[in-house]
């Protein structure tokens, strides 16, 4: 793959329009789940990591079909590699929640190399989350079927810590694969706090 993830263009266009933003890189062991991921570089460079918050401040996470129980999380989706994040953001509310975007803010970016073990270290891969805030109203209401989302819940933003622990303490074979979603709810904590809880 000699296609970058990222195209100097489009951080120029969101730096343009939202302003400088964190960018971290982690480096991941994938162990279970990196060969979904590298075979997934074929359709999609990376993904939106979708911060929705309503006006009461409540933040919105979501669990699946396949999840491990109460394994909760921030909606993500996957980017294209011929859309740019802000259209991927969208497509990605409305699939995903159905739910409107008042506004939305670029956050930050979150840059990965991907490994399948701790000896395979010829074998990383590249990852991207572009994180956004969005501001919404209204219940969500999944219009994709296939992500096979069971259930939602709004949460104050203090619970963005504890949730990253509860991934990242996930039993074999989850192990990874919570280390790895846990960094985002980091960021978002680390990063953009203050924001949170000022609220809309």
């Amino acid at each position: 793959m000699n296609r970058p993830l990222i195209a100097p263009s489009e951080l120029e266009t969101l730096t343009a329009q939202f302003g400088h933003q964190p960018h971290q890189h982690m480096t991941v062991i994938g162990e279970g789940w990196w060969e979904e991921v590298r075979q997934s570089l074929n359709r999609r460079r990376g993904e939106v990591l979708m911060v929705i918050q309503r006006p009461e401040g409540e933040i919105l996470v979501h669990t699946k079909a396949f999840y491990p129980p109460e394994a909760y999380r921030l909606p993500t989706g996957g980017l294209g590699w011929e859309e740019t994040a802000w259209t991927a953001l969208h497509r990605e509310m409305a699939e995903e929640t159905g739910l409107p975007v008042r506004s939305a803010t670029w956050w930050g970016l979150i840059t990965y190399t991907l490994y399948p073990s701790e000896t395979a270290r010829d074998q990383g891969i590249p990852f991207v989350s572009f994180v956004f805030h969005v501001l919404t109203e209204g219940e969500p209401r999944a219009a994709d079927q296939a992500e096979q989302i069971t259930a939602f819940r709004w949460v104050l933003p203090e619970a963005l810590p504890e949730i990253a622990r509860r991934l990242e303490s996930l039993d074999a074979p989850w192990r990874g694969w919570g280390a790895f979603r846990a960094i985002g709810h980091r960021f978002v904590w680390e990063h953009h706090r203050e924001r949170l809880l000022l609220g809309p």
